[in-house]
């Protein structure tokens, strides 16, 4: 196991998951994004965010596609859990809490 390329991995899914969310959620808050070519030039950005993380995290598991697989899910999971309340108030209830530290159980079995 390479730590220091699981954690770019990290990094790198952290930062692809933070566009996506708002390639997918911000159309609630301007009905004309879809419209607009800024999630399409967002998608592009996050898709080889994604495809250099999966490089760094296959290869930081020892070939593992399931532990970067559950990496990539977690994450996403994670920006969620932050950006939800930010932009729609939509509060932090013990199940969301939940599943949020079951998405951390995911990567830190990943680890071991």
């Amino acid at each position: 196991m390479n730590v220091s390329k699981i954690l770019l991995a990290i990094g790198l899914f952290l930062i692809g998951s933070f566009g996506h969310w708002y390639i997918m959620y911000w159309q609630f808050k301007m009905p004309n994004w879809i419209r607009s070519p800024i999630p399409y030039v967002l998608a592009l950005g996050c898709t080889w965010l994604w495809i250099k993380a999966s490089k760094y995290g296959v290869e930081g598991f020892n070939g593992s596609m399931w532990s970067n697989r559950f990496l990539f899910f977690a994450t996403g999971v994670i920006v969620g859990a932050f950006l939800y309340p930010l932009h729609y108030n939509q509060p932090l209830t013990i199940k969301v809490v939940i599943q949020i530290l079951l998405a951390l159980c995911i990567i830190l079995v990943s680890l071991i």
